[in-house]
C-alpha cells in the first residue's frame, strides 16, 4: 500500500467532483452540474472570505451541493443541503488543487484512548504528509489559490480564538 501511495495510485475514496476511470485514474466528474457547484463554492469563498459565511450564503440561497451516496464502489452523486464540515473538507482537500496526498492522518499516542481505535488521530498540513504529489490530477483551483485558502482559514481561526471563541475542552 505504501508503494502504491508513493506512486500516487492509492485511492480509498474518490472525492466529490472526481470519478475513477476504467484504467484507475481520476478525472473531473463529467457532470457539468457537479463541476459548477464545486466551482461556485470556491468562487464564493474567495468573495466572502469565510467558510461560515459561505455556509450561510449557500443555505440562504437554498443551493444544494453534491455528495457521495451509496457504497464506496457505487459512486453515486446525491444533492444535499450543505453541511458546514463538508464545506470545510472541500476547502481543505488538496485534491481540488490537483495534488495527491497520503499520510496526512497520524496517530498521536498521547491522545489515544485505550480500547478506542479511532482516537488520537491528528491531521497534518499537506506539506507534512508522507506523500504529496502536486499536479497529479486535473485541478479545480491552482495550488497558489489552495495555499491562500488555507492561510485565510487559519487567519479566521486565529481571529476567532483571539476574540475568545471556545475551541477545546468540555462545553
Amino acid at each position: 500500500l505504501e508503494q502504491k501511495a508513493k506512486r500516487g495510485q492509492l485511492f480509498r475514496r474518490v472525492a466529490v467532483g472526481y470519478v475513477r476511470t476504467a484504467d484507475d485514474r481520476l478525472e473531473k466528474d463529467p457532470d457539468e452540474r457537479v463541476r459548477a457547484a464545486i466551482d461556485l463554492a470556491f468562487r464564493k469563498f474567495a468573495e466572502l472570505g469565510s467558510a461560515r459565511q459561505l455556509y450561510f450564503w449557500l443555505c440562504q440561497q437554498q443551493i444544494q451541493l453534491p455528495a457521495v451516496g451509496g457504497s464506496v464502489s457505487a459512486h453515486q452523486i446525491v444533492w444535499k443541503q450543505p453541511r458546514y464540515h463538508a464545506l470545510l473538507s472541500l476547502l481543505k482537500n488538496p485534491i481540488y488543487a490537483g495534488a495527491y496526498r497520503w499520510g496526512h492522518r497520524k496517530i498521536d499516542p498521547r491522545k489515544q484512548q485505550p480500547g478506542r481505535r479511532s482516537t488520537g488521530r491528528t491531521l497534518n498540513v499537506p506539506e507534512a504528509c508522507d506523500v504529496l504529489i502536486p499536479d497529479r490530477f486535473p485541478a479545480y483551483i491552482s495550488w497558489e489559490r489552495f495555499v491562500a485558502i488555507q492561510q485565510r482559514l487559519a487567519d479566521n481561526r486565529a481571529i476567532a480564538e483571539a476574540l475568545g471563541a471556545p475551541r477545546e475542552g468540555p462545553s
